[in-house]
């Protein structure tokens, strides 16, 4: 007997955004290229300014919408945290950035991928290779069928004396059916939606040095983190912006709120990482009792002693 769009599983599908031209084509995308486009609910944190419109969606109830002046953001952490109030416990969570591409049933790609990794937490992220457009606005793929086609695999340094721990695309690209990474990258994560709650997202993390946080935390919480087996989303190259920039949260804010906002993430760093800073700082944005952060570093080469 066929399963109905209202009986399926639902996918929480997580965008923020920040005065990006971009979102109303991601947006599109995930509805255009999903199988099942019922199944899906959107928790959208919406920085916008004047020349932005979502009127296409607004009145859709699939769409849960949080519509902030672009200058009253208060950065990458605070945005997400604020999507995550808007979950109602859909069975799957999909983040990705407000400037997406995504591949032909990926819904339904991306959920039997996920149900096939071992353990009962599983998670899988990468750091999306690009895309970008040709000149008639149609999607490129670049990498696709060169040497750097494939699954990225990730790597990460710390950047001293402050200890930020810096994740990025590695050149290297996956090999092995279940192949595990510490790290997260919030350009995409699918996984089981109780994530969410069990792993909320720091709001007092203002910039992208949140990724190095939430990787962390999740493993500490216990959750498998795995490389997908095949693409299904990719990253706006971005060259497609005017000038190559796109537009950042700090451009709008004060000197002194970033200054201030980046000693307060700097002690929640060194509370995760380095037990330099009291653990009580972090509330409920703490680690796991699963695993130590000894077995983190481990797994992803790092050496946080000295």
């Amino acid at each position: 007997m066929a399963v109905s769009a209202s009986e399926r599983p639902k996918i929480f599908v997580s965008i923020a955004s920040y005065r990006d031209r971009f979102l109303p084509f991601t947006i599109d995308s995930v509805l255009r290229q999903a199988k099942h486009p019922q199944r899906l609910t959107f928790g959208i944190c919406w920085q916008a300014d004047d020349t932005e419109n979502l009127d296409d969606y607004l009145d859709d109830p699939r769409f849960r919408i949080r519509k902030y002046p672009y200058y009253a953001s208060l950065g990458y952490g605070w945005a997400r945290a604020e999507i995550q109030k808007l979950y109602a416990g859909e069975e799957y969570h999909l983040l990705i950035d407000s400037h997406t591409y995504l591949a032909e049933g990926w819904d339904e790609n991306l959920i039997a991928q996920l149900e096939s990794k071992p353990g009962e937490k599983p998670l899988l992220t990468t750091s999306s290779p690009p895309f970008t457009f040709d000149a008639d606005g149609r999607v490129v793929i670049p990498w696709q069928d060169t040497d750097r086609d494939g699954v990225p695999l990730m790597k990460c340094e710390r950047l001293l004396p402050a200890g930020w721990i810096d994740i990025q695309m590695s050149d290297r690209r996956k090999s092995e059916e279940h192949e595990r990474t510490g790290l997260v990258c919030c350009n995409f994560v699918f996984t089981h939606g109780h994530w969410i709650r069990e792993v909320p997202e720091d709001p007092a993390m203002i910039n992208a040095g949140h990724e190095s946080a939430l990787s962390v935390r999740t493993f500490t919480h216990g959750y498998d983190i795995y490389l997908p087996n095949e693409l299904q989303v990719w990253h706006l190259d971005y060259g497609n912006y005017p000038d190559g920039k796109r537009n950042k949260v700090w451009e709008a804010k004060s000197d002194s709120w970033q200054a201030d906002g980046t000693r307060n993430m700097l002690r929640r760093l060194h509370a995760l990482f380095y037990g330099s800073e009291d653990p009580k700082i972090l509330g409920r944005y703490g680690l796991g009792s699963e695993r130590s952060v000894a077995d983190w570093a481990e797994l992803t080469g790092l050496d946080l002693t000295n």
